[in-house]
């Protein structure tokens, strides 16, 4: 496999942080907090990161971002806006595991 192949998970996984991304710039446009814009942050190093081929700090990241936002809605509530709050939950979820078998998969 050539350098600038990359497995199909890679790119599943790049998918869920790209959504991850969109979802925390929809938020910032509703919500004008700096929630939000930490998750972008967040995720922008995990992208930069994914470039140089780390998919542990997706792992981490991802189940960083989960935690967050589970500790949100049982210490908050559920947001008014029930799409993206659904979204920022099942997102990372998904990223954890595809992040870390693209990660195991890229090593063998």
């Amino acid at each position: 496999m050539s350098k600038t192949e990359r497995p199909p998970l890679t790119w599943v996984a790049l998918g869920l942080l790209v959504a991850l991304v969109a979802t925390n710039v929809v938020f910032l446009a509703l919500l004008r907090t700096g929630g939000p814009l930490i998750g972008l942050v967040l995720y922008a190093v995990l992208l930069w990161r994914w470039r140089q081929r780390d998919y542990r700090a997706a792992v981490v990241g991802g189940l960083a971002g989960l935690a967050v936002h589970v500790v949100e809605v049982v210490t908050i509530g559920w947001s008014a806006y029930p799409a993206p709050m659904a979204l920022n939950l099942i997102l990372p979820a998904l990223l954890v595991p595809v992040a870390w078998l693209a990660g195991w998969r890229g090593g063998r």
